[in-house]
């Protein structure tokens, strides 16, 4: 399940060296400057309310790129990669997705971070994704050494058209995967991963509040 998307030297050298009205009034009866000011006063109230609601819902809602400072650049990675704009996940979810390409060499990878009420709800979201991580990779998960309660999982999409790692994993309240794909006979070596991973972790950690 996501949370919601190589092997090359250059790939490999950066992971490991790499460690967002006024109402105007004429002349009348004292009985209709009441009704007026009595209506002002309802208008204005009603205007103060509505504006109240406004703000409150304005600071509760979490812009998209509220979120932009968890994610790596592709230059923390490797120059090669080209990095797309920031994605929002579906409705009734918080965070923020990004994915990076290298065209040419035909490899991918999708970051999906997922900010939860609490750390308890985010390990329940990792769980529910090794549950069902067969679905993207047929490798069998296994424990990694990234985040809290870290897992990676390599093999090869469901079809085989392609080699796919996973690395998911919680860090407070964010619950993360970071997956690599490239060409079925062309994997990204796990250590690879797991660096990359760890950096995302890291980023997470220094600014996530």
């Amino acid at each position: 399940m996501k949370i919601a998307p190589t092997k090359t030297v250059g790939l490999v050298g950066a992971a490991l060296l790499v460690g967002v009205a006024a109402v105007g009034c004429g002349n009348s009866d004292k009985g209709a400057e009441s009704s007026s000011s009595s209506a002002a006063s309802s208008s204005s109230a009603t205007s103060s309310a509505a504006a109240s609601d406004t703000t409150s819902a304005a600071a509760t809602a979490a812009p998209a790129d509220d979120y932009s400072k968890l994610l790596l650049k592709a230059s923390d990675i490797d120059p090669s990669f080209t990095a797309s704009p920031p994605e929002t996940p579906p409705a009734g979810i918080t965070g923020i997705g990004q994915t990076m390409s290298n065209a040419a060499q035909n490899q991918t990878i999708t970051f999906q971070i997922v900010i939860e009420t609490d750390p308890a709800a985010a390990v329940k979201r990792l769980d529910d994704a090794k549950a069902t991580v067969s679905k993207d990779v047929d490798g069998a998960p296994q424990p990694a050494d990234v985040g809290d309660g870290g897992f990676i999982a390599t093999g090869k999409s469901p079809d085989g058209s392609k080699a796919v790692t996973e690395v998911y994993f919680t860090q407070g309240k964010a619950v993360t995967s970071v997956e690599f794909s490239s060409a079925p006979n062309d994997p990204v070596l796990p250590e690879t991963a797991l660096a990359i991973a760890k950096m995302q972790a890291t980023q997470i950690k220094n600014n996530l509040t």
